[in-house]
């Protein structure tokens, strides 16, 4: 009877008694001393709302757990090299479309430990709303764009003869330059300044039903809203993972925020969701991911365990 009055069996009791799930969170990760320091855990913001809503799931779980939590803003690519040296200690948007080769060097340093799948699968790529197929017939193949009336319909004034590829902000890293001139295709690339940019401009050539073509992912909501394409390349990959990297290091002195890590799951409707909000709403990657945990707390309490 003594032995019931223990700590740990007090915890698992309301635990299983059915306390709610937050409630048993906090037994039982007090158990496991968390937090384990008072140093913050640096967590990226790349300023695209998918990748700062995923990275902000996993900061304001750990906040919830008493953790410290600092944002921290960097480039997309410098992400990257961030968790190698440790001023990020880790990353939840090492996508493996664009950061593939960044992924790996990552990896090969030594330093970076490759934590698993978020569950988001993301496609990225050349993208186009569909009425530009009655411009360029051969679309989605990337043959449509040696052809010289398709080139001529995407072509703006700043660009003409070569159409006009409207690529992504040039921190991304997507290696159109190199798509371009392996492939022999006529266009001019222009780089967006944001996001937001790279989206308003889309949005701008739809609303003129203007022939448009540029750099697009999902999950996001706008290809909801606008219905569209992705070009067919030869080295296409649709529907890839989202990975999580940390520094070996650094996520060492924080094991639960390690299970954390590691047991994080998401998917891509919860993403487009969280974009739509942040985007169009007002809202921020916070503000989203508190809303998201707040929903499936039972889902996010099992992670720390």
């Amino acid at each position: 009877m003594h032995a019931i009055s223990t700590p740990r069996l007090r915890t698992t009791v309301k635990c299983l008694i059915g306390t709610l799930s937050l409630m048993c969170v906090a037994s039982l990760t007090s158990h496991a001393a968390v937090p384990e320091t008072a140093t913050p855990i640096t967590v990226p913001f790349i300023n695209s709302s998918d990748s700062d809503f995923i990275n902000a799931v996993y900061g304001e779980a750990l906040k919830k757990l008493g953790y410290k939590v600092k944002y921290v803003t960097v480039d997309s690519a410098a992400q990257y090299t961030a968790v190698q040296t440790g001023d990020l200690a880790v990353s939840l948007g090492a996508w493996q479309t664009t950061g593939v080769e960044m992924t790996k060097a990552a990896l090969d340093s030594g330093k970076v430990q490759n934590f698993g799948p978020t569950g988001v699968k993301v496609t990225e790529g050349w993208w186009f709303p569909d009425y530009v197929i009655q411009a360029c017939p051969k679309l989605p193949s990337y043959e449509a764009l040696k052809d010289p009336a398709c080139v001529k319909a995407l072509a703006t004034a700043d660009t003409a003869p070569k159409g006009r590829y409207v690529d992504a902000p040039a921190d991304w890293g997507t290696r159109s330059d190199e798509r371009i001139k392996k492939l022999q295709l006529p266009f001019a690339l222009i780089n967006s300044g944001s996001p937001a940019a790279l989206l308003a401009t889309f949005q701008g050539a739809i609303d003129r039903k203007q022939p448009i073509l540029g750099w697009m992912y999902t999950p996001n909501w706008f290809t909801k809203k606008n219905p569209g394409q992705f070009v067919r390349f030869p080295d296409s990959r649709p529907e890839v993972d989202v990975l999580k990297l940390a520094n070996k290091q650094e996520i060492a002195q924080v094991p639960v925020a390690a299970r954390v890590l590691q047991h994080l799951t998401l998917n891509k409707e919860d993403v487009a969701v969280a974009m739509d909000h942040i985007d169009n709403g007002g809202s921020s990657p916070e503000k989203e991911a508190d809303a998201w945990l707040d929903k499936h707390a039972d889902a996010w309490s099992a992670w720390a365990k």
